[in-house]
């Protein structure tokens, strides 16, 4: 009975219609979501770590739920082709103890925008301001940019938007109030056509030069290096989400960056002996 069992909850079960895929898995095993050769995942319509119910289309929120659960799989799904994610506490975090759990996922995936950006920065002003600057080529039909800031690198909110030009090569730029009060701001843009579609840029941080006392990484979630922040020196070490240790780190006060290029996409951890941090690598 107990193999029985261990085999279940390793299953994870797709399913897909038109625009739309779904994927499921018990706790302990892992949802895959692949979209059509050509396209990407362009947002997560339902994401539920918990007793969620129902099948792909009408999935519903049970009751137990981890109110992260949609901004987790958005940072590992989004713009993505094919990507992957544990059902487990390690990480979600744990809505109802004692509960045996699950993992619903409805995504919705499109052909990639008829759009290439060539750069995306971020520079201070001398009034203290944030310049956000772009370049984009080949635009066909865009229809506006969307600026996003996170004071994490995990979780966006909305702070502006550009319209598009819509062909053609253009330049554009966009400036932003700046709190000092926040060590960092990490700002993306949202490519958004006028069919509805978008994607996302690049991730870039802006810092506030205050000094941080806690273990912080940056980009997250990041597809070919991190940056690890410590303000003092201290050993370490880097996990997978099944407690595997990838990497030993020596932190001394200051930044340390480290490729992780070829490491396999999921949640992992930066371990000290007084802090944890995570990070998603896509």
């Amino acid at each position: 009975m107990k193999k029985i069992f261990t085999l279940i909850s390793l299953l994870f079960v797709i399913y897909s219609k038109a625009q739309v895929i779904c994927g499921t898995a018990p706790e302990g095993g892992t949802v895959t979501l692949t979209a059509p050769v050509g396209n990407v995942i362009t947002s997560i319509d339902f994401a539920s770590y918990g007793t969620p119910d129902g099948t792909c289309g009408s999935f519903t929120l049970g009751s137990c739920h981890e109110v992260n659960s949609q901004s987790i799989c958005e940072a590992v799904f989004l713009g993505q082709n094919s990507a992957s994610i544990d059902a487990n506490n390690t990480t979600f975090g744990d809505p109802c103890g004692g509960t045996f759990k699950r993992l619903y996922i409805q995504a919705t995936y499109s052909s990639t925008l008829p759009l290439t950006l060539i750069s995306f920065t971020a520079q201070k002003t001398e009034q203290g301001e944030v310049k956000l600057a772009w370049l984009s080529n080949d635009e066909v039909n865009t229809l506006h940019f969307v600026i996003e800031r996170s004071t994490d690198g995990i979780l966006f909110n909305a702070t502006g938007k550009v319209s598009a030009a819509g062909s053609g090569t253009n330049k554009y730029s966009f400036t932003v109030n700046n709190v000092n009060t926040i060590p960092f701001y990490y700002y993306r843009l949202k490519m958004v056509d006028r069919d509805g579609k978008y994607r996302f840029s690049n991730i870039v941080r802006i810092s506030n030069n205050i000094k941080v006392e806690k273990l912080s990484v940056f980009p997250n979630p990041a597809t070919d290096y991190i940056t690890v922040i410590s303000s003092k020196k201290q050993a370490g070490f880097i996990t997978n989400s099944s407690g595997q240790v990838i990497k030993n780190i020596l932190l001394i006060s200051g930044n340390q960056t480290i490729n992780v290029t070829s490491w396999p996409t999921g949640t992992y951890f930066i371990k000290t002996g007084e802090e944890v941090v995570r990070f998603i690598k896509r």
